[in-house]
């Protein structure tokens, strides 16, 4: 590890693998409300919708890479947005829950009380283990066996939560695959929240929200779900003369490193399978963000999202498929590319509803991503490496040794004796104890991306309870990962997403400064006339006023 190094992963990429789904179901106190600083109450003027569009794991180079190919969705929001192109998250720990998190809420991750996708709680005799939304106190509507999700962890309320506190009639809908995703967008907000249990084979809402499943979500799972059970192969749609933009279409560390290549076939795949299976195989496919958006335009319709003049309503949907499909096979596969294609033309389906439902001239829209992604190890020349057990045992062995080290010292910390004896090693990045997050260190640019992350009694990190985070130094996959890829670091390439917005009044156009997508809340709020709470980290871009 290198000293002083100004490059560093984050903790905890590998603790949701080893977490139980459990969640703690007290929901954090102290709040601040929305207050309405220097800008007017909404006014009929004002926009009937504001959308927020996520697409999990989209890196900040992948919508340039295909963009000659785009012919829907993506091409009008990098034709008709306003685009800024250097967009990146300002927290270390780049996963799936901090990332909506802090998009959600306009703070920084720790005061969202989001750490990572999972994390362990000291409950006084033991660590108790925290999966994010789940929450054992609820349940999922018309599915006993299975938890159900809640907001219960989520220290801060998110715009939705300031749209309703504008109006106590305005409706909020927020659609995913992901539970996490759902839930962590709605804030606290008790609104119409689903998202796909591949266990259960249909989309889900929890006890949080509601008793009884609406009768069109019943609909929906009994029928439309059906028609994606009818075809059980995912075949390329990426034209034969644009095949050179991704990287050959198989590879062995790509999928389960047998079946890399198209097409996929579920009955291949999945060689003995049980009831069920098909679901599990579907929750890879990109085809599950067709149906995603599918309820969600149900929803849509079923609360007249975006129709009643002097009220503003809110709709969230993230799309999670890019970020399992990248997950499996890699953003440079071919794979990706085929999904990002069929993403294009389900957001233009999308913004087409938009327009003739709502109106172009009555909604606004914020487009971003949760994380980035790494490129699979084998993609990188020179310095990708996928670690092994070998790795493992040289830092157990390290880890040990500074134990034993501390034990016999008063005067030294486990922590900082561990932080010493991974110096040595050149696959570990920078790490920081506890200690020194809490001192502060001004003058080093990753701790404060750590400071961001780390949140005091959750602790998320591989060491954070010995108190430590720390990560490996750059392009390296830890030994659980022999194939495909992950996220998770506080590098360039995790931390660089897309952002635009559109809508009425809003100039197309690129932005080369630098911005966070915690701005997008407040920015959103502020252009709707909606308050927003005083003490936020993101700050508005744009106001009703430019």
């Amino acid at each position: 590890m290198k000293k002083g190094s100004k490059r560093a992963l984050a903790p905890g990429a590998g603790v949701s693998a080893v977490l139980l789904v459990l969640l703690a179901g007290a929901t954090a106190a102290g709040t601040p409300q929305p207050s309405a600083g220097s800008l007017d109450p909404q006014t009929e003027e004002g926009p009937t919708l504001i959308v927020f569009l996520i697409v999990d794991q989209l890196r900040g180079d992948m919508l340039d890479r295909y963009s000659s190919l785009f012919t829907g969705g993506f091409k009008r929001i990098l034709e008709e947005g306003l685009n800024y192109t250097n967009a990146l998250h300002a927290h270390a720990q780049t996963e799936t829950s901090p990332g909506h998190a802090t998009i959600s809420t306009g703070v920084y991750p720790t005061r969202a009380g989001i750490p990572s996708n999972a994390w362990r709680e000291n409950n006084g005799s033991e660590m108790t283990p925290i999966y994010n939304v789940v929450d054992p106190g609820e349940g999922l509507v018309g599915v006993p066996d299975l938890p159900g999700s809640s907001p219960a962890v989520l220290r801060r309320t998110g715009l939705a939560d300031w749209v309703q506190a504008a109006n106590d009639e305005a409706r909020v809908v927020s659609v995913s695959a992901k539970d996490r995703a759902a839930v962590l967008m709605a804030g606290k907000s008790k609104g119409e929240v689903y998202w796909f249990e591949s266990r259960a084979g249909r989309f889900v809402t929890s006890t949080f929200y509601r008793s009884r499943n609406p009768g069109w979500l019943r609909d929906y799972n009994e029928k439309g779900l059906k028609d994606f059970a009818k075809d059980s192969v995912w075949t390329s749609t990426v034209p034969p003369e644009a095949v050179g933009l991704s990287a050959p279409d198989t590879a062995s560390f790509e999928g389960n490193g047998v079946h890399t290549f198209f097409p996929h076939r579920f009955d291949q795949e999945v060689r003995i399978p049980f009831p069920g299976d098909f679901f599990v195989w579907f929750e890879g496919t990109p085809m599950l963000d067709r149906a995603t958006l599918e309820v969600a335009l149900r929803a849509m319709d079923a609360e007249d999202l975006g129709k009643k003049a002097g009220r503003t309503d809110f709709l969230s949907i993230s799309f999670s498929q890019t970020d399992r499909i990248g997950h499996a096979y890699g953003p440079l596969s071919r794979e990706q590319f085929d999904n990002l294609l069929r993403l294009d033309r389900v957001l233009e389906d999308l913004l087409t509803a938009l327009d003739r439902e709502v109106g172009r001239e009555n909604y606004i829209l914020g487009f971003t991503s949760d994380h980035g992604v790494m490129n699979n190890p084998e993609r990188i020349p020179e310095s990708g490496l996928r670690l092994t057990e070998e790795h493992q045992e040289k830092l157990g062995k390290a880890l040990g040794a500074a134990a034993r080290k501390a034990g016999l010292r008063p005067d030294l910390s486990t922590a900082d004796a561990m932080v010493e004896a991974m110096k040595p090693l050149d696959f570990v990045g920078p790490a920081y104890t506890h200690d020194q997050l809490a001192g502060g260190l001004d003058s080093d640019s990753v701790a404060a991306l750590y400071r961001h992350s780390y949140t005091p009694g959750r602790f998320g990190g591989l060491l954070s309870t010995y108190g430590i985070e720390m990560w490996w130094e750059e392009n390296i996959l830890s030994w659980g990962m022999p194939v495909g890829t992950t996220h998770g670091s506080p590098y360039h390439y995790d931390r660089w997403v897309p952002m635009a917005l559109l809508g009425p009044g809003i100039e197309a156009g690129k932005v080369e400064k630098a911005v966070r997508p915690m701005d997008l809340a407040p920015t959103l709020a502020a252009l709707a006339g909606i308050p927003f709470p005083s003490d936020l980290d993101g700050k508005p871009l744009l106001d009703r006023n430019d």
